[in-house]
């Protein structure tokens, strides 16, 4: 029986050594290329080695990602429905929404004090990164002042699967009582489609005529989704 124990143990232990050496090796990695030359699956293993320490994250790891397709989809998931991943808690569930928030939190930083009409790359890739977690539409309107500098970014309504209101007068009161000079309507497409449907064509005509009402400018209306943005000024709609 000793001699059981024993083997049972040098057989933990043994394990022990392995999977650290596995992390090492995978940290060591990451240190000298970065993540251009890591997976999908390298990463997310490389992040769950810091929340789960005592445990072999590889067959985690898997599942996530068949679970929930990529990384965007991981970190756009719901904390509770991560959880129901064999091996993963509340506290690993919970790394992933704040790695997300982060990413949000980064590319809002990235717009702050730059002319965001000259480079409308970063905003739509904020705008696409901030409403992307959401599983119905909600609108976001972001206030200019006459640099085109961010100076307010605010999500003012949520809705349904494929609607979300507010009324038009409600954001032009908002823009003058923050004092824009120019406003940036975006909203989601939870269904991956930014063809503007003809509300949103009168929504933005709406908002057009209440902001011009009080000399302020509605310089772009964006429809994002994960993977695709449409821009109402790039294709002349902003009347």
């Amino acid at each position: 029986m000793a001699e059981w124990f024993q083997r049972q143990y040098r057989s933990e232990a043994e394990m022990e050594m392995e999977r650290d050496g596995h992390r090492g090796r995978l940290r060591s990695r990451y240190l000298k290329a970065g993540g251009d030359g890591f997976t999908d699956y390298d990463i997310i293993e490389l992040v769950l080695t810091y929340a789960i320490p005592r445990r072999d994250v590889k067959p985690v790891a898997r599942e996530l990602l068949r679970r929930f397709k990529d990384v965007a989809g991981i970190m756009d998931a719901d904390p509770k429905e991560i959880c129901e991943i064999g091996g993963m808690g509340d506290n690993s569930a919970l790394l992933f929404r704040i790695m997300r928030d982060i990413c949000v939190r980064y590319l809002e930083n990235k717009v702050r004090d730059i002319d965001v009409i000259s480079s409308p790359e970063k905003l739509i890739n904020y705008a696409r990164m901030k409403l992307s977690g959401y599983s119905d539409e909600v609108i976001m309107v972001i206030c200019l002042n006459t640099k085109n500098h961010v100076i307010d970014a605010e999500i003012v309504s949520r809705g349904t699967i494929d609607a979300a209101v507010i009324y038009p007068r409600t954001i032009a009161a908002d823009a003058l009582r923050k004092k824009a000079a120019g406003v940036i309507i975006v909203h989601n497409h939870p269904s991956g489609v930014t063809q503007p449907s003809m509300a949103d064509r009168e929504f933005t005509r709406a908002v057009f005529e209440a902001l011009k009402l009080l000399d302020i400018h509605l310089l772009d209306h964006l429809v994002v989704s994960r993977n695709e943005a449409f821009s109402f000024k790039e294709h002349r709609l902003l009347r």
